[in-house]
């Protein structure tokens, strides 16, 4: 914005609005303070050959201009025509100086015109950048210089206009490099979240594959299922289902679904001897989809690992935590010693989990593995 500094300026720039609204606020204030001094000054100057019936409707103009001017300011900002109506009463000001200001004091930097002077150049400067900024000034410190003639005062002057807009340079290029910064980290959080939900994504899709069809067609290579099993024809058409389900981008199923209803198909196509012992739990359908893949990959890692044709499923909700434990008596496995590349207990049973909120935990030993999984809302 060239001219003018608003409030409600803001967006993707923080930085400049939070610098506007500073010095919106504090010229404001200033020039309110300015206004109520040079009102004061000059009433108590009152001295020939200066006419009472001229000053006193004059700073009685002033002090509620002044007024309206910190309200503006401080309400809306510092508007481009405030501040261009501020220029042309403290010009006014100045050319008719002599008929306001007592004898000796005219072309004195410490008389009330003075003072204003000074301070409408801040505010200028405050509100306008250097392009308007610079010649607005000048044109008071002309005005001045006319009603004073005081060319030394005027030198003072056009230093106060210089200085004041490399200020007001030097903050408003801070500002606006902050901005840059903030809006580039901006850029690359949006990009690194959109990087995490693909990769979200990308890892809730292989745990699936993992943990259904992959373990499926292992369990037909260790024998867990016939080739001819009518069992394999309904989990075959099921795993055909959810990979059209993927591959239209996911979908949800119903709010909540019985748990222990699902957790008992799973056991009944597993292939094993699965004693189940399943408390009635209903949960959000994406968590129980999560319970679901990871009981069957615990249940598919049994069959290829665990050398045994019995495993053990329970379910329980205590306090609201719906725990799953998927046991067995088998020969047991080093968790220290799965390579990272093996998704089926890192990816399909421990982070399929934590991307519903929960968690799992594998122990295992000589005595057999255990899986716990558990969620809470």
């Amino acid at each position: 914005m060239a001219l003018g500094v608003r409030l409600d300026a803001g967006g993707r720039m923080p930085a400049t609005a939070a610098l506007d609204r500073v010095t919106a606020r504090c010229g404001s204030v200033i020039r309110g303070v300015a206004g109520l001094v040079a009102v004061t000054a000059a009433l108590l100057g009152l001295a020939p050959p200066v006419d009472s019936t001229v000053l006193v409707p004059v700073m009685a103009g002033l002090l509620c201009w002044s007024v309206f001017f910190t309200w503006a300011g401080w309400t809306y900002g510092l508007l481009p025509w405030v501040i261009t109506v501020e220029v042309l009463i403290t010009s006014a000001l100045c050319l008719f100086q002599k008929e306001l200001v007592a004898g000796t004091l005219i072309g004195d930097s410490a008389s009330w015109v003075g003072g204003l002077v000074t301070m409408t150049i801040v505010v200028v400067n405050l509100a306008w950048r250097t392009g308007p900024a610079v010649p607005a000034g000048l044109v008071v410190v002309v005005a001045h210089l006319c009603g004073s003639g005081a060319f030394a005062v005027a030198g003072i002057h056009v230093l106060q206009v210089g200085a004041t807009a490399v200020l007001m340079s030097l903050l408003r290029k801070s500002a606006a490099d902050a901005d840059r910064e903030l809006a580039a980290a901006r850029d690359a959080e949006e990009k690194a979240t959109v990087e995490r939900e693909r990769r979200r994504d990308e890892r809730a899709q292989n745990s699936r594959m993992h943990g259904s069809v992959l373990a499926t067609l292992m369990m037909i290579g260790a024998g867990g299922i016939g080739a001819t099993s009518p069992m394999l024809r309904e989990t075959a058409a099921r795993h055909l289902a959810d990979l059209d389900r993927m591959s239209e981008g996911g979908g949800t199923g119903p709010d909540h679904v019985p748990l222990h209803e699902r957790l008992t198909a799973v056991a009944a196509r597993s292939g094993l001897t699965v004693h189940t012992r399943l408390t009635p739990a209903s949960v959000p359908w994406e968590v129980a989809e999560a319970f679901l893949e990871a009981v069957a990959e615990a249940i598919a890692n049994v069959v290829r690992h665990a050398n045994v044709t019995v495993a053990v499923v329970t379910l329980t909700e205590t306090d609201g935590e719906v725990v799953v434990e998927v046991r067995d008596r088998g020969m047991g496995f080093d968790l220290a010693r799965v390579p990272d590349h093996r998704y089926g207990l890192r990816v399909s049973i421990l982070a399929r989990m934590e991307m519903v909120g929960g968690r799992g935990v594998v122990e295992s030993g000589p005595q057999g593995t255990r899986v716990t999984l558990r969620w809470a809302p």
